[in-house]
Formats: C-alpha cells, structure tokens, sequence
C-alpha cells in the first residue's frame, strides 16, 4: 500500500502527471498536454513488474490486421482483438514478444481533454519513447522492424539500436543491450527547451535522485534528465527530438559512447549505470491481471 501510495505520489506530486481515472488498486495518469487517456498506469502489486507496452494505430481494422500477422508467425496471443476494458475504452489485443514482454495495440481509445501548457510551466505534454533492455539485440531488433513494422534509425555502437514508427520523430522506441530483460527508462516529453530546464531544476530542488543529465544526447539530438523513481524505475525528461521529414534518404548512422556524442553540451553529471540495467522483469510471460 504504503509503495504504491509514494509512487503515485512521485508522479503526481513531482512530475507532473495528473490522475485521470482509478480503479481498486489501479491509477491512471495523464500528461496534462496530451489527449492521450493515460501515459502510464500504475498498478497495486506484490513485485516491480513492466504491466503491458502500448502501440497505438489508427484504426480498428488496423488491430485486426497485426492480429492475422501475428497469428501466421505463431506469436503467443494473450487476448483479443476485442474491447479494451481499460481507461478509455477501444479495440486491440495484447500478444508476448520473443522476450516474454506485454505487448497491445490498440485503437479507437477515447481522447481526454488536454489543456495548454503555459509558456516556462514545467509539466509533461505527453511520452516521448520508451527504451527497453534485452539480451539479445540483435534478434529482438529484427522481430519488431520484421514482424511490427519498426525502422531502424541509429545505432549507439552494438548496445543500442532506434527505432522509429509512422510518425517522422526520431524515435519512439529503442532497446539496449542488457543482462536481462527490464526497463531502461520512459521518457516525458515537455513543451520545450526552458520548461525541460524548469522540469529538471524543479526535481533537483526537491531532492529527486538524478542519475544522469542534464545534457543533449548525439542520437536523436534530444535533450535529457534521468531520475528515479519511487521503485527505481526510470523516468526522463526531455525535448526536441529530431524529426526525419525524409525517411527515404535517411541512412542509419553509427554513433560512438564517448562523451562528446553521448552529452553534446557536456553539462551532464556522471552517468550511473545500474538503474538504466534495472531488476530482471518479473513479469515475462505472465500477462497483467487486466
């Protein structure tokens, strides 16, 4: 109850997020600039586990057509295509990864009403991109680029590859080599440079446990501020990332892990490795309980 309670607390408190339904033991928070029903939801729960990773595309026929592709290359289907019965409703179906990972894809999901964010207020306009761990790169690169359509955008030498969907953002995606399958971070998108600053120095001035940033990444060319959250989790504020208007005549670079490609500004305090490896999910293979 307690750990619940102060991870709810950290997001709503401190970062930002608002509450925009709840259920018995389920939160669900919003971006406040985002129509998006919910950016993350928490859930009461005996272990620190990855729920479920949530694709959205355009329409319910969409759903449909994964569901047949999927099926044709054997993926383990876990539900669906059928109603969601999460906040704000819609059509999908959830699926396991090679990893063992919760995967949906949705559409049709209701809209909130977001409000303006307000030049220098330093709240969360909605995800940016999720970076997840895997021991074995190369193998879950090819499944996702082959079996749900991703592209390739960069590489950070072999322990870090981008991905892409339909949107002409950078990335919205990426994996990182690791140990074992966990989460590296989510990361939050703001309204721009100074309020990513505001942001940054609000969790700072609170105590918020930084564990790299702030600074201005090579790949994607965003800017970045990593905390921890209440469970060790990591969470990251950032801005302007790269748009690809040309995905045509864009060609995957390779960058290196030195500082000058890694933090352009050279601003960022020291890197701490372990919370971006993160706990072994223990979650794999077992679907959340709704």
């Amino acid at each position: 109850m307690r750990a619940f309670d102060r991870q709810a607390g950290f997001y709503q408190d401190l970062w930002g997020l608002v509450q925009e339904d709840a259920e018995s033991g389920v939160s669900y928070l919003a971006a406040p600039g985002s129509t998006d029903p919910y950016a993350l939801r928490l859930r009461r729960a005996d272990d620190d586990r990855v729920d479920v990773v949530s694709f959205a595309v355009p329409a319910a026929r969409d759903v449909d057509w994964y569901a047949e592709r999927l099926i044709a290359r054997g993926v383990p289907i876990v539900s669906g295509p059928a109603l969601l019965g999460t906040a704000g409703g819609g059509y999908g179906l959830r699926f396991h990864d090679p990893d063992g990972r919760t995967l949906e894809i949705g559409a049709g999901v209701a809209e909130r009403t977001a409000r303006e964010v307000a030049e220098r207020e330093h709240v969360p306009t909605g995800l940016s991109h999720v970076v997840l761990n895997s021991p074995d790169l190369p193998a879950i690169t090819r499944w996702y680029a082959d079996t749900l359509g991703f592209a390739v955008t960069d590489y950070l030498e072999d322990v870090m590859v981008f991905l892409k969907s339909a949107t002409d953002f950078h990335h919205c995606l990426a994996f990182a080599y690791g140990p074992h399958v966990s989460l590296n971070h989510v990361a939050y998108e703001t309204r721009g440079l100074d309020e990513y600053l505001r942001a940054t120095g609000s969790m700072m001035r609170a105590g918020g446990d930084l564990v790299w940033g702030p600074g201005r990444h090579g790949p994607g060319d965003n800017t970045f501020a990593y905390f921890c959250d209440e469970s060790g989790f990591v969470a990251e504020y950032t801005t302007a990332l790269q748009r690809i208007t040309d995905f045509e005549a864009w060609v995957p670079r390779v960058w290196k892990r030195v500082p000058e490609e890694s933090d352009q500004w050279g601003t960022a305090c020291v890197r701490r490795p372990e919370p971006f490896v993160g706990r072994p999910d223990p979650g794999l293979w077992t679907p959340p309980p709704f």
